[in-house]
């Protein structure tokens, strides 16, 4: 990468000292935007966590983010200027040191130009770590990491890809860093928010992909561990790793079928985004 975004104005990587901005914050926010089809498809709804974040947390609004059709247009030219013409992801974060605010937004690109999926499946267990249903900021991207980072450790050495984190009424939430989407004949089902889950920007899309792909879809308060093994298929999704089948929870192995699908109906619908 050649070009970034500091504070507003596109600049070579050279041109700027990163070190300022890593070592003199004493909060930081970050956030992936997907990028392909020409475009950003979850602009939008990524500026809105974005800001919803950063007033739950009552920190000062970066003034270069309030006009979004001007960011939008200098996050695409970096791109351009980068000659990333695929997809990727686009890197935005926030620092903030003595209540002032600084942005940093890179970007990286992949080889493939459709939105990620991932075939071959992955092997999952459930994580020992527990969600508060009741803690508001369950929903952002910051409150989890640490937890999604703590839970993964836990599967160091092991055959397993992916943890599945359960709530206090062991319910199921949702996986590291993505929500949790669960089909039994021809019923999807995902966790609401109120059992705590984190809320992906593609949480909304995949919903309305699964609608159109012939399926009812239910968000339900209570999907208890042991029914998990009942289901036929199991799949996760967020917009930094795409969807990805699940293959198996531990000794229970799932078909791939409509994870698939919808997939194929979220890429039509963002190509036309």
């Amino acid at each position: 990468m050649e070009f970034l975004i500091a504070n507003g104005t596109v600049a070579k990587t050279d041109e700027i000292n990163l070190n300022h901005f890593l070592t003199e914050s004493s909060f930081r926010l970050s956030q992936k935007m997907w990028y392909g089809y020409g475009g950003i498809p979850f602009f939008s709804e990524n500026m809105e966590q974005i800001k919803s974040q950063v007033e739950a947390l009552k920190l000062p609004f970066p003034k270069e983010f309030e006009n979004r059709r001007e960011l939008l247009r200098i996050t695409k030219r970096m791109l351009n200027k980068n000659k990333f013409y695929r997809s990727g992801h686009v890197h935005f974060q926030l620092f903030w040191f003595d209540n002032k605010v600084q942005t940093l937004i890179t970007a990286n690109a992949f080889r493939e130009f459709d939105f990620p999926f991932y075939e071959p499946g992955l092997l999952v267990t459930t994580s020992s770590l527990i969600k508060n249903s009741q803690n508001p900021f369950n929903r952002f991207l910051f409150f989890n990491e640490m937890l999604w980072h703590a839970g993964l450790s836990e599967i160091r050495q092991s055959p397993y890809q992916q943890v599945l984190f359960l709530n206090e009424n062991q319910s199921v939430c949702e996986s590291a860093g993505a929500n949790i989407f669960l089909v039994k004949d021809n019923k999807l089902l995902t966790p609401a928010l109120s059992t705590g889950c984190y809320e992906d920007v593609v949480r909304l899309f995949i919903l309305e992909a699964a609608k159109t792909a012939g399926l009812q879809v239910a968000e339900v308060n209570s999907i208890e561990e042991p029914e998990i093994f009942e289901m036929n298929e199991i799949f996760i999704a967020s917009e930094s790793a795409g969807i990805q089948w699940i293959l198996g929870v531990e000794n229970k192995r799932f078909l791939h079928y409509y994870s698939g699908k919808i997939h194929e109906i979220l890429v039509e619908r963002l190509s036309h985004k």
